[in-house]
């Protein structure tokens, strides 16, 4: 797991903001002490100093958001990936023998059940459930391959069974994918670190350069700190698995799993538990 995933969301605006007033405080105290005949001088540069800083901090806050952005369109992609799959093994399904088509496709349907369960899990942040679940749907697709492997041995003239296998590999390659993109592909905590750390430098050249004149407003102040900390807040709920303000739309996955039902319930060949 992600170290920075411990820190519940409501926090994270609540500790940037926090840490930027700080060193704005900082910053503006020091620059009152530093007030003499020669602080004139340092306005220029100190205002150069400034506005560097600050675009520095938007740039590196637009690049990390649009790393975060593309973890979370990986995330959708291999959703969509796996949802094909599912749907095209199930489909594939009806070209194995009575037996092998009845028990594939149910553990098909007990698969997307699954897969809806695990994404609640990850919702919650249930996380030790969610790696059971992991664990199960791997147990899963080794019986789905004995199942194509089975089938594919067993082929006899003018059977095609390798729909079924494809499926399964494809599956299989999509949980690969789900995994990669949930698990590993992260915003580095040095990237979190350096984000934190020249916001809060940035503030301090800002409360400087206040202090330095004298005069300062409270409503910039906590507005400026502010907007970086929901940009930043923005950013770490896109790149977490477990997001609150923004969801990966599970429909598809129950739409197809109604499907799946409504097709195993009209089949007269069957008997369901």
């Amino acid at each position: 797991m992600h170290p920075f995933d411990q820190i519940p969301l409501w926090a994270v605006p609540v500790i940037c903001i926090g840490v930027q007033l700080l060193f704005i405080e900082a910053g503006f105290r020091y620059g009152q002490r530093q007030r003499g005949g020669g602080y004139k001088a340092q306005m220029a540069q100190v205002r150069a100093i400034m506005g560097a800083s600050l675009g520095l901090l938007a740039f590196m806050l637009a690049f990390s958001f649009s790393i975060a952005q593309q973890h979370f369109e990986e995330r959708s992609r291999a959703y969509m990936m796996e949802v094909s799959a599912i749907d095209t093994a199930f489909r594939g399904a009806d070209l194995l023998d009575s037996d092998a088509r009845i028990l594939a496709q149910d553990i098909l349907k007990e698969f997307a059940e699954l897969r809806i369960a695990t994404s609640e899990a990850v919702r919650t942040a249930d996380m030790k459930r969610v790696v059971e679940m992991i664990r199960e749907s791997e147990r899963i697709h080794d019986v789905l391959w004995s199942l194509a492997d089975a089938a594919l041995e067993g082929a006899g003239e003018g059977e095609d069974t390798s729909l079924f296998a494809q499926s399964v590999l494809a599956m299989i390659g999509a949980h690969d994918a789900r995994l990669q993109a949930s698990i590993f592909n992260r915003i580095s905590p040095v990237i979190w670190i350096t984000l934190l750390l020249m916001a809060a430098l940035s503030m301090l050249v800002m409360g400087y350069q206040a202090g330095l004149t004298g005069t300062r407003s409270r409503l910039a102040t906590w507005t400026l700190a502010a907007t970086f900390s929901v940009v930043m807040t923005l950013i770490t709920d896109l790149d977490r698995p477990n997001m609150s303000l923004f969801h990966l739309n599970q429909q598809l996955m129950v739409e197809l799993e109604n499907r799946m039902e409504r097709e195993l319930s009209g089949d007269t060949g069957r008997v369901l538990p």
